[in-house]
């Protein structure tokens, strides 16, 4: 890091690096053979070793690019993702981390400048014309050559970077939004009185109008603890987890970090704007699972537009019958095979401090809730004959004597097509 003038931000990436290259070497404490031949029994492939803080190009892919964008990202080399075959990679234009495994690789040519004097890193880039503004490895610790582009304000260390200027102009809603309601625009409310067009609304859709300013929903437990609906409506959601056995009580295991749990409310209405429920639902803080951990495999079930399409119009044509269902708590149906503890939502109270929740079933929020759910349905719907689609795995066929239906799956809502109302019933 030192060598290359990379910031003390990279640390990690710097940690890792070291540790790779560790595992690789050979070490007398194992008989001069290296960690990785010990526990793999195959020799390492050295062919990996790149230069750490090194400039490279990642390439991108032909469908997210097009004809007169460049083929390849200018990036910074970071080092391994444990448990990927692609590189760390940092990009020099919008500064992301991401990973590639198409790269090609320039380990003479070390792209950051990091000045510890400065407040901020300077970032040199080089032309593919120009050989003299390169900063080979054996020179990084003489002068720097002098920048490319001398009237650059980030090429020179002395010079102070401009602050960010304050625009005074006078802010106005765009003219796509003049028939909505924006409450995020400005800091207060925007009350329908000042909205432009509120006189061109019909009756129904100013009372929905109306209502979505009468009625708040609570953003913390402590808020929605003082109102008898959203107390009614958390019980109902723990009366729900209950009876789905989605947690066992247990005491917390030593050296182990339970995750958070977080309630979350929401108010659902009527086409006229009235409230039909308040609805309250218990999610865990899956951001602070650790993959490999609590987690392993995680997947979206999200059918296909093009299916979607091929199914109304079969539908169509054949004169079938066609529904929509939604599953209710459709996450809390999966198992879970990893040991997950999370801590005691608010609203329950018991006497031992050290008491956690030892999840048995998926809930919302965690990583792995949309795998479990889509693994749970997709065993029921295979005990009841049904054949998965090689071509789109949310599609499923089920074709009897008399009968034909096909079952699209959309995370937790579900499209029915067929012949046969007795087996929508059924199923």
């Amino acid at each position: 890091m030192f060598q290359f003038k990379l910031p003390p931000s990279f640390w990690s990436y710097a940690v890792l690096h070291a540790v790779f290259l560790i595992n690789r070497v050979l070490t007398p404490v194992l008989n001069n053979m290296s960690p990785y031949h010990v526990m793999f029994h195959k020799l390492p492939d050295i062919q990996l070793f790149k230069v750490f803080g090194c400039l490279c190009f990642a390439s991108t892919l032909q469908s997210h690019r097009s004809k007169l964008q460049p083929r390849a990202r200018k990036s910074l080399f970071l080092g391994y993702k444990p448990g990927y075959k692609g590189y760390h990679l940092l990009d020099l234009n919008n500064r992301e981390i991401f990973v590639s495994r198409h790269v090609t690789f320039h380990e003479n040519i070390l792209p950051y400048k990091f000045t510890p004097s400065s407040t901020s890193a300077s970032w040199e880039y080089f032309s593919s014309s120009t050989t003299d503004t390169l900063t080979p490895i054996h020179d990084s610790t003489s002068t720097p050559p002098a920048p490319l582009f001398l009237d650059d304000p980030l090429s020179s260390s002395s010079s102070v970077p401009p602050l960010p200027r304050n625009s005074t102009r006078n802010k106005t809603t765009p003219s796509y939004l003049q028939d909505y309601v924006c409450n995020s625009f400005q800091s207060t409310t925007y009350p329908i009185s000042s909205y432009p067009n509120h006189n061109k609304l019909s009756t129904n859709h100013s009372s929905f109008v109306f209502s979505l300013h009468t009625h708040n929903e609570p953003k913390t437990y402590v808020e929605a603890n003082k109102f008898d609906c959203w107390k009614k409506a958390m019980q109902v959601e723990l009366m729900a987890l209950e009876q789905t056995g989605t947690w066992n009580l247990v005491d917390l295991p030593p050296n182990v970090k339970p995750i958070g749990c977080r309630w979350v409310f929401k108010i659902k209405r009527n086409a006229d704007g009235g409230i039909e429920r308040c609805k309250a639902r218990l999610v865990a803080k899956g951001y602070t699972q650790i993959e490999g951990l609590d987690y392993f495999d995680t997947l979206s079930p999200v059918a296909k537009l093009t299916t979607v399409r091929m199914v109304i119009a079969l539908a169509s044509s054949k004169h079938w019958h066609l529904h929509q269902l939604d599953v209710n708590n459709a996450f809390l149906h999966g198992d879970l095979q990893e040991d997950v503890y999370m801590s005691l939502p608010l609203g329950i109270s018991v006497k031992n401090p050290n008491t956690v929740c030892k999840l048995n079933k998926s809930l919302y929020g965690l990583k792995q809730a949309t795998r479990k759910w889509y693994d749970k349905l997709t065993s029921v719907l295979i005990q009841h004959h049904y054949t998965q689609a090689n071509s789109d795995h949310s599609l499923f066929i089920k074709q009897t004597g008399t009968s034909y239906t096909i079952l699209l799956v959309y995370v937790d809502d579900i499209i029915l097509a067929g012949d046969s109302l007795e087996e929508f019933t059924s199923i």
